[in-house]
């Protein structure tokens, strides 16, 4: 298992986790849905487990950089206890947080992808079934080419090669799945094949929803865009504009110095605002099909 942000080796870290269980189960009851994000995750552990992992990384790496900044310090005969200490925390703290909240990162991942492929891998699901495909050969034409929908209906596939009834594979698929139109879709058609009713009616209703809802959130990132600008405009073009004039004319008044730290740390904010800005923007945008 990849452990992120770790800075021990992960076999490591997986031997140590076996001492720590106790905090591990205390940190899986503060997170109830620990356990379905990493099914979902496709993370092979209990969430016991888990959380004594993250436990683990997190007070490794604060003890090694702490003590990598305190022998720093001995070594260039500077005092730096609490700076090493701070230093140590703030990274150690980070890199539990991170490891603990790691499924939900990919959970998340996982499902735009699910989403953003899940509209053209229905139609052409469709197409096949309407041509008077079986159905297991029309899941078997869209194992490939729709990235992570492609990576569903393939072990979907291969289990149901294995001999498992289509309505296990498909209920099976929609326990481990994180998007909710995923499992709406594998719902429908499970729903269709146990009553006998025509499954590419079910799924031509599925995708006239899975487009309406895609129409509504377009029509809702656009609505979100105005406030956004706006903030846009205040923090990275009104403001250190008419905030540095200002600055300087109050300054001048009263006769103070202004430090030569200033404008760089201007620009440097100005360029961390405009990537955070960039990312999250693109983090809201919708998938277009």
């Amino acid at each position: 298992m990849k452990i992120p942000f770790s800075l021990l080796p992960p076999p490591v870290v997986m031997e140590l986790s076996k001492h720590t269980l106790g905090f591990g189960e205390f940190l899986a009851s503060l997170r109830p849905g620990l356990k379905i994000e990493l099914i979902q995750s496709e993370i092979d552990m209990a969430p016991r487990r888990y959380g004594a992992i993250s436990f683990v990384v997190g007070v490794s790496n604060f003890l090694i950089l702490a003590l990598v900044f305190f022998l720093i310090g001995l070594l260039a005969k500077y005092d730096l206890l609490w700076f090493s200490l701070g230093v140590g925390f703030l990274i150690g703290f980070a890199s539990f947080a991170t490891v603990l909240f790691y499924p939900s990162i990919i959970v998340r991942r996982k499902t735009r992808a699910l989403d953003n492929n899940l509209i053209p891998a229905l139609r052409q699901l469709l197409i096949n079934i309407k041509s008077g495909v079986p159905l297991f050969n029309a899941m078997t034409s869209v194992s490939s080419g729709y990235g992570e929908v492609s990576v569903e209906f393939k072990k979907m596939v291969e289990r149901l090669n294995a001999g498992m009834a289509d309505t296990d594979v498909l209920n099976e698929a929609s326990m481990r799945n994180p998007s909710f139109r995923f499992r709406r879709v594998l719902w429908q058609i499970s729903n269709a094949l146990k009553v006998g009713s025509d499954v590419g009616n079910s799924i031509d209703r599925m995708i006239d929803d899975l487009t309406r809802e895609r129409i509504g959130d377009i029509q809702r990132y656009g609505q979100e865009l105005n406030p956004w600008i706006m903030i846009y405009m205040v923090m990275a073009i009104v403001l250190p504009s008419l905030g540095v004039t200002i600055l300087i004319i109050i300054m001048s008044f009263f006769n103070i110095f202004i430090p030569k730290i200033i404008f760089p740390a201007i620009v440097l904010f100005l360029l961390l605002f405009q990537l955070f800005f960039i990312s999250f923007v693109k983090s809201r945008r919708p998938g277009v099909d």
